[in-house]
C-alpha cells in the first residue's frame, strides 16, 4: 500500500472500539503526534511544524534516510491539503508506522505531544471513547421538524427523510382519517395550530396534545425506519411539554435523557449542534456506564483491581475485559516477558498506555477518563474475565 492510497482511504471522524484494534497490532517504529488546533487557518503550518520534529525523532530510530521519507510522506501529504480540504476540530491525532497511517479529529482540549516509540500512544484518542462520537439531533417543532447527523465536529441534515412528517399542517392535510376520533366536531379558532382538526369534547389543550401525540407518533415512525441500522443516541431539541408528548411514543432506544429545552425554530444547525454537544460531553456511553457499575462492584475480588502491576500484568496476560484509566495517571515500567511480571526498575515505557493497547488486542475494552470521573480513586481500575 502506497503512502497517498493509505492517507486517502485513512481518515475518520467518529472514532469508534473497531478502530482501536489496528492500532494495538501494530509494529514499530510508531509515530503518535497530538496536534492541537486554536487556529484551523494554521493547521498546513502546524501539521509542517510536527513533522520536523517527529523527523528529529525518527533519526534516533531509523538511520535510512530514505526510509524516514516513507514513514513521514502522508502526514506530509496531509499536510499539504488539510486547509484546502476545510478540517475543523479542536485537535488532530495522528498515528503512523510502517503498515498504518490515520488520523481522527478531537473534540476537547488536549497538549501537544509527539512520539516514535515501539508502540503507539493511544491514551487521548481512548479519552474521546468516553463520550459519543456519533449521534443524532431531533428538532421538533410544529413548522420545521427537522432530523440531523451529527459528530462532534460536524453536522448535517439527514438524507431521505420524505417519511418523516415535516410540519403539523403538511401532515393533517395528508394524513389518512383516524377512525378512533370519529364522530367529534371540528375545533374552533380558540386552538391556534389545531385549527380546522376534530375534536370532540375534550379541552382545547387536550385536543391539542392529543393531535401533537399523533404527529408525533408519525415522526417517531420514521425517525425510527430511518435510524435502524444505526446506534448512536438520539437527542431531543424542543419546548418542554411537546419533548414530554414525544417521549411517551418514542420508540428509538437510545434516546438520551437530557433534551435541549426551548423552540429549535430559530436556530440554525451549527447552533443546534453546539448545544448539543454540551449534553453529549455530559454523558458516558451506555458500555463505559456499565463498565463503571462493574468496576465499582468487583474491585477488591478476584474479579477486579486498581492495583496499577495487578491491572498491568493481567492486561498482558489477556485476562482485563473492562480498563478504565485516569487521564492524570502515569506508570513507568518494562513488562518481563520471561517472568509474565513488571519491572518498575526500567522505566522503559507508560505501562498504563501498553495496558490499554493490550486489553484492546486481546479483544477487551478501554477508556481514559478524567481524574474526577474515575469510578474509583485509583490511577487504573480493571473487570477481570477470570
Amino acid at each position: 500500500m502506497t503512502a497517498q492510497n493509505i492517507a486517502m482511504i485513512e481518515t475518520h471522524e467518529a472514532v469508534s472500539a473497531a478502530d482501536l484494534k489496528p492500532l494495538a497490532t501494530a509494529t514499530g517504529p510508531c509515530m503518535t503526534a497530538v496536534v492541537p488546533l486554536p487556529d484551523p487557518i494554521q493547521i498546513e503550518t502546524q501539521i509542517k511544524n510536527v513533522i520536523r520534529r517527529l523527523e528529529q525523532k525518527l533519526t534516533e530510530c531509523v538511520a535510512d534516510r530514505d526510509a524516514r521519507s516513507n514513514l513521514l510522506a502522508p502526514i506530509v501529504d496531509l499536510a499539504a491539503r488539510a486547509k484546502a480540504e476545510g478540517i475543523r476540530a479542536h485537535a488532530i491525532i495522528l498515528f503512523r508506522s510502517p503498515d498504518l497511517f490515520r488520523y481522527y479529529l478531537m473534540h476537547g482540549s488536549f497538549k501537544e505531544a509527539e512520539t516514535v516509540e515501539a508502540r503507539f500512544q493511544v491514551r487521548p484518542l481512548l479519552a474521546t471513547l468516553a463520550h459519543e462520537t456519533r449521534f443524532h439531533l431531533l428538532a421538533l417543532s410544529q413548522k420545521n421538524v427537522r432530523l440531523l447527523h451529527c459528530t462532534q465536529h460536524r453536522v448535517e441534515r439527514a438524507p431521505n427523510t420524505e417519511s418523516i412528517p415535516r410540519n403539523l399542517q403538511e401532515w393533517l392535510n395528508n394524513r389518512q382519517p383516524d377512525h378512533r376520533l370519529v364522530n367529534r366536531s371540528i375545533a374552533g379558532p380558540s386552538v391556534g395550530h389545531m385549527k380546522g382538526v376534530v375534536s370532540g369534547t375534550n379541552t382545547d389543550s387536550e385536543r391539542e396534545d392529543e393531535y401533537l401525540a399523533h404527529f408525533f407518533k408519525d415522526i417517531d415512525k420514521g425517525v425510527t425506519a430511518h435510524l435502524r441500522s444505526e446506534t448512536g443516541p438520539l437527542v431531543l431539541a424542543g419546548v418542554e411539554y411537546e419533548v414530554a408528548i414525544y417521549r411517551r411514543v418514542n420508540s428509538y432506544r437510545p434516546t438520551l435523557e437530557k433534551a435541549l429545552n426551548g423552540s429549535p425554530d430559530g436556530l440554525l444547525e451549527p447552533a443546534l449542534h453546539e448545544r448539543a454537544m454540551e449534553i453529549i460531553m455530559s454523558v458516558f456511553p451506555e458500555p463505559l456506564q456499565k463498565t463503571m457499575a462493574e468496576i465499582r462492584e468487583y474491585a477488591g475480588t478476584s474479579r477486579g483491581s486498581t492495583d496499577p502491576p495487578t491491572v498491568i500484568q493481567a492486561a498482558f496476560q489477556g485476562r482485563v475485559l473492562d480498563l478504565l484509566v485516569s487521564n492524570s495517571a502515569e506508570f513507568r515500567g518494562a513488562w518481563n516477558e520471561e517472568t509474565q511480571s513488571v519491572d518498575t526498575g526500567n522505566p522503559k515505557e507508560e505501562l498504563l498506555n501498553a495496558a490499554a493497547l493490550e486489553t484492546v488486542r486481546h479483544g477487551g475494552r478501554a477508556f481514559v477518563l478524567n481524574e474526577s470521573d474515575m469510578p474509583l480513586k485509583a490511577a487504573a481500575a480493571a473487570f477481570f474475565r477470570y
